[in-house]
């Protein structure tokens, strides 16, 4: 990473702090970002993107999935909302895909 990459990131961070997950929006599909915490540490997803449904369930956009584990334990808004029709498809095939498995 560059110097120039870093504060880029920096000037992010800053601008758009991490919030407990407990403040998190349900149900107004604000696309977020998320950190989670695991036996390892504390990781970002970076790249990825995820909503809170009604029912206070997270899931990911691409490609669609229920989050389970780990738990996230900050979030961040992207300051963009998806469709309602969007977040129930992203949640019929979330759940499909589950039940492949």
């Amino acid at each position: 990473m560059t110097i120039k990459e870093r504060q880029q990131r920096e000037a992010h961070d800053r601008e758009n702090p991490w919030r407990p997950i407990a403040t998190a929006p349900r149900g107004t599909g604000l696309i977020c970002d998320l950190l989670f915490n695991d036996m390892v540490g504390d990781f970002a997803t970076n790249g990825l993107q995820f909503f809170l449904d009604a029912n206070g369930d997270w899931y990911q956009l691409e490609p669609p999935r229920r989050v389970c584990t780990p738990t996230p334990m900050n979030w961040r808004p992207s300051y963009v909302r998806i469709t309602p029709e969007r977040r129930k498809a992203i949640i019929h095939r979330a759940n499909e895909m589950r039940g492949q498995r």
